[in-house]
């Protein structure tokens, strides 16, 4: 692809060695990386302060809106969220009433689910600035570049199993220096 020594730069390190070096600037995963934690943070701080919700219930509420009564396994597989993080997500809206959820008649184990009334106008009111802040986000680009944009992502994101594709792994080098124990207990830190 051209690209083995774009992103990658060999430098002597302090021992006179040369090893590959990753440029954050010219890195793919680390662009998207940066650019989906920027708008994650940034989304989720407005979000919880406009509207009470995160941008987890959010990415669910805007499944829900454009395909009503799915199962939480569904709603995992099209958002590449966390089973467990999904599950929190419901109980929290549906305790606030934000979503139905009714059995399946051709598997009783499984639960569907839905926005209700005032989950759908929730997300509408939502959508409104959701909208208005992408337009700000990709008014940086011209038309034809929107679309170009989107077409590029989207065949990044058809391409994501390439990541399964087994790699060499190049064999260790050095020998890592063994670490002192730790002089007194780690004790673990309780998130507030």
């Amino acid at each position: 692809m051209g690209r083995s020594n774009e992103g990658a730069d060999e430098t002597p390190d302090v021992n006179g060695s040369t090893s590959a070096m990753v440029d954050p600037k010219v890195y793919v995963p680390a662009l998207l990386t940066l650019l989906s934690n920027t708008l994650t943070n940034n989304a989720s701080i407005f979000y919880r302060q406009h509207f009470g919700v995160g941008l987890t219930d959010w990415r669910i509420m805007y499944r829900l809106a454009s395909d009503p009564w799915i199962t939480a396994h569904r709603i995992c597989e099209l958002s590449a969220l966390d089973k467990a993080v999904v599950s929190r997500s419901i109980a929290w809206m549906e305790s606030r009433g934000l979503v139905l959820i009714r059995g399946d008649a051709e598997d009783a184990r499984r639960r569907l689910l839905a926005l209700s009334p005032a989950g759908l106008d929730l997300h509408d009111r939502i959508t409104v600035v959701a909208l208005q802040r992408e337009r700000n986000f990709l008014a940086a680009l011209k038309e034809d570049e929107v679309a170009e944009t989107i077409r590029l992502l989207t065949k990044l994101v058809d391409n994501l199993g390439a990541f399964s594709t087994p790699v060499a792994i190049p064999p260790q080098r050095v020998a890592p220096i063994e670490s002192a124990p730790p002089t007194s207990p780690r004790r673990a830190i309780k998130p507030r």
